[in-house]
């Protein structure tokens, strides 16, 4: 807080819990001795500011709050400018002192005489001046007329303002006859130090001396008296030191002056100590103090406070005055508001003193926060408060339902790695996610009373998801199919279809329709498609919403089919018995190729009855077909086949296979004698299926077989044209 100088701060530490055992004030670090609930500082000064600190303590924890005090307005404090000095005077002359002095704001300046404060006294010739110079100093004067001895003394000004105080004294010397002024009653404390200066004027003054009962001081070890003046009394005391006390000044020429010092002695009040007992009281009890001044002067003031704030009367708890010096504090019916400490200020024009007595109070746990249900944005860090308080203080625990009902529970999984913490009684859920949600119980005990239970429901707000975020649907062509995508989530949600990135309208496709329907934990959307063609063969995006966000789930739908024919069959390479075919690929049907069935017949043939295949890989598009007949016209074509059925077949091409040596010889040979010199040979031809092609003609060949003679044959060639076959 800020406040200006000279005016009042109040800190208030304001603390829940208990029991309090003490209550402490700190001042930047040190410990400035006050105990109370309340800190009030009644006029600021420079020295005020800092960092204040109030700590509350008991037996199990501690707990502190932190204030600064900030000095508001302007700051100069007073100084003088100029000041009077000492000085030794003859009678007669006019006397001037000077006290000049400045500070913002402007100080007040006041003068005296011996601690007596000085006013304008036109009979004694002596007058006070003071005026404000152009410059904001201020002048102030003392003026006496004509001095005389009895003007001279110690001579003081202080110059006051709201930031600060500064004085100067010295003394004015005027010579003459000793005169000591009359000095008023002083009321001193029992125990305290008195101070007194003996106010003695004239000039020179040989001695002073101080008596009592007519024995000059001291006449103990707790009196001294200086050379100037001065009686000190450490430690008075009532039945030693309240007295009639003179103080004699003399010169050298044997005058002297004497004036007399009525001292009492005031004794500040003392408390007999109380207490509650040793024992903890129960809630309900009955309890009382009694406060008894044993010692201290009357008119005495007693009064009782309760964790700094003093007790009015109520109906369950009373102060009583018993005479003059006795007052009772009784609580009727103890409960946990009653706790604390109970204070008894006892007070009278000599001081104050006070005594204190902890209550603690067995009082069964009570609720300071209890929880209630929530509510948690998914992925959030949920934190819920659960406090209590009582004495001893309460333990807190937390427990999970195990089901959707609020029974059977469970304690919680708080490990290290757990996302789940219990952190100063508070339940703490770190990236909260639907797992979380459920029945929770926090439960407060102390071992008074039952204790507390308080059940409550998180609920955590997600957006919409989906289970499987990509999948793969295929369906036949020409068959219905359906698509359908369930989104968990907060309701309300909304789902909006894609096919392949664009925004799907079923009014444009009336084959497309689109349903929702409300489940328990979502929404469940369909597609229905009617007929499906190849075209529906797409992405489906399916979009769903909701106040907290979105997701998506995509769907590949495949449209499957029999194969398209294959194409650009043609021959690359043939022979006699074997011949190499190529193709085109056909579309699949989306649907992978199986294989191919190359089939084949001779020319003359009929594919119902002479049929051939052969099987070859869905993955190839090069394969031979082998043991054909040489020299012989086929007709070829190929079919593709997938899981779903087989194309049609492909065009038909013709290819007639390659000529090869006959593979058998001529049949029924026979030979006959014509002449001595001419032999007739016959022969038919192969078998046709030997043929192997168009027969050219034949070599026939000969030689003699006289032993011994092993020539080679000789051959004729015969041509098949011209011989007919013969």
């Amino acid at each position: 807080q800020v406040v200006d100088f000279g005016r009042s701060a109040t800190f208030k530490c304001n603390f829940q819990g208990n029991p309090i055992k003490e209550v402490q004030w700190l001042k930047d670090g040190v410990n400035i001795g006050h105990s109370e609930k309340v800190l009030r500082i009644d006029s600021v000064k420079k020295e005020d500011k800092g960092m204040y600190q109030c700590f509350v303590r008991n037996d199990q924890e501690s707990a502190q709050a932190t204030a600064e005090l900030r000095l508001g307005g302007r700051f100069d404090p007073p100084e003088f400018v100029k000041v009077f000095e000492e000085q030794a005077l003859q009678s007669g002359p006019s006397v001037q002192m000077p006290c000049i002095a400045k500070g913002d704001p402007a100080p007040e300046v006041k003068w005296y005489l011996y601690d007596m404060e000085i006013n304008d006294d036109l009979s004694a010739g002596v007058t006070i001046g003071s005026f404000v110079a152009p410059n904001g100093e201020i002048n102030s004067y003392v003026n006496i007329t004509q001095a005389r001895a009895k003007h001279g003394g110690l001579y003081k000004c202080i110059a006051t303002s709201k930031v600060g105080s500064v004085s100067h004294a010295a003394r004015l010397k005027i010579h003459g006859a000793p005169f000591v002024r009359p000095m008023e009653d002083m009321k001193v404390v029992a125990g305290s130090q008195m101070v007194k200066t003996c106010p003695v004027s004239g000039y020179p003054i040989s001695n002073i001396v101080w008596e009592r009962n007519d024995r000059q001081l001291p006449i103990n070890d707790r009196q001294r008296v200086f050379q100037n003046g001065t009686l000190i009394i450490d430690d008075v005391q009532r039945n030693e030191d309240a007295a009639t006390y003179t103080c004699i000044a003399r010169n050298e020429e044997g005058y002297s002056a004497r004036s007399d010092l009525d001292v009492t002695v005031m004794v500040p009040p003392e408390i007999v100590p109380f207490s509650f007992g040793a024992k903890t009281v129960d809630a309900g009890d009955f309890a009382q103090l009694i406060c008894v001044i044993n010692k201290g002067d009357e008119p005495l003031s007693i009064t009782w406070s309760l964790k700094g704030d003093i007790i009015a009367s109520e109906p369950d708890l009373s102060t009583t005055m018993l005479g003059r010096r006795t007052s009772m504090l009784t609580i009727s019916s103890v409960s946990h508001r009653h706790i604390g400490d109970y204070t008894c200020r006892a007070t009278n024009p000599a001081g104050s003193t006070t005594h204190s007595a902890q209550l603690k109070v067995n009082v069964p746990p009570r609720w300071t926060v209890e929880p209630t249900d929530k509510q948690f944005a998914q992925g959030s860090d949920a934190k819920v408060d659960c406090k209590a308080d009582g004495f001893p203080k309460p333990q807190i625990s937390w427990k999970k339902a195990a089901g959707i009902k609020p029974e059977n529970y469970r304690d919680l999984d708080t490990q290290v790695h757990s996302n789940v913490k219990v952190i100063d009684s508070s339940l703490v859920l770190k990236n909260i996610q639907k797992a979380s949600e459920g029945y929770y119980l926090c439960k407060s005990t102390n071992g008074i009373g039952r204790g507390l239970s308080a059940v409550i429901y998180i609920s955590v707000q997600a957006p919409p998801s989906f289970e499987i975020k990509t999948r793969t649907q295929t369906a036949l062509k020409g068959e219905n199919t359906v698509l359908s995508c369930e989104a968990k989530g907060e309701k309300p949600i909304g789902i909006l279809w894609n096919m392949n990135n664009k925004r799907l309208d079923a009014m444009v496709d009336p084959r497309y329709t689109v349903r929702e329907e409300i489940v328990t934990d979502g929404v469940l959307s369909t597609i229905s498609i009617k007929r499906s063609e190849r075209a529906d063969s797409a992405l489906f995006t399916c979009v769903a919403t909701n106040a907290f966000g979105s997701d998506d789930t995509s769907i590949n739908l495949i449209i499957q089919e029999v194969p398209e024919t294959p194409y650009e069959l043609k021959v690359l390479e043939k022979a006699g018995r074997n011949i190499k075919l190529s193709w085109q690929a056909p579309y699949n049907g989306n649907s992978n190729l199986t294989r191919y069935l190359i089939e084949f017949k001779p020319t003359k043939g009929t594919w119902q009855n002479d049929i051939d295949r052969v099987l070859v890989s869905g993955d190839e598009s090069i394969a031979g077909v082998f043991s054909l007949r040489p020299a012989t016209s086929y007709h070829f074509r190929i079919v593709a086949q997938n899981e779903i059925g087989s194309s049609g077949p492909s065009d038909t091409i013709t290819v007639e296979t390659s000529e090869e040596a006959p593979s058998g010889p001529p049949v029924d040979c026979r030979l006959s004698a014509v002449d001595q010199h001419t032999l007739r040979v016959e022969w038919k031809p192969p078998l046709k299926e030997h043929w192997n092609g168009d027969i050219l003609g034949y070599y026939v060949g000969y030689k003699k077989t006289s032993k011994g003679d092993d020539k080679p044959y000789l051959f004729e060639t015969v041509e098949f044209i011209k011989e007919h076959g013969q």
